[in-house]
């Protein structure tokens, strides 16, 4: 079984992702700090998730985690677990992602078709709204794991 690294933890993440990622075939896997990143081989990591939230366990912001799992697991795809809505996320995030140089462009469920999701140049962002969703948890499911796979 592979693992979806919990790059940087929050309530989110923890709650409401675990029965996304568990349902993917794939083992949610918390980290309790950046280094533990280089703990894992590329052969057993599917995916990581990144929390935007203020409070994680891991003290770095978000899109210092994004580098660090972008050089360790280059081609793994990114989920940004996000309270926000998608469009805040996208102005947010997106200015971040911009002046640290992070060379991804943000991607919502929404404009995501599988055949068109880049792991090297995309990060897709999954909202709590979304994913606690139980209404959308099949269409998403289909989505996240055809990412992974």
């Amino acid at each position: 079984m592979k693992y979806v690294l919990l790059a940087r933890p929050s309530s989110l993440i923890v709650n409401d992702m675990r029965k996304l990622i568990s349902s993917t075939g794939c083992e949610p896997k918390p980290l309790a700090g950046i280094e533990e990143l280089a703990n894992f081989s590329p052969e057993d990591v599917a995916g990581i998730v990144i929390s935007t939230a203020l409070s994680s366990t891991v003290k770095e912001k978000y899109w210092e985690v994004i580098k660090k799992a972008m050089q360790i697991f280059p081609d793994k795809p990114i989920f940004l677990a996000s309270y926000s809505s998608v469009r805040s996320t996208k102005i947010t995030a997106g200015t971040h992602i911009q002046q640290y140089e992070i060379p991804f462009e943000l991607v919502s469920l929404d404009e995501v078709k599988l055949e068109s999701f880049e792991r090297k140049s995309n990060i897709l962002i999954l909202t709590q709204k979304e994913i606690s969703d139980d209404s959308k948890f099949e269409s998403i499911l289909k989505v996240v794991k055809g990412i992974l796979t």
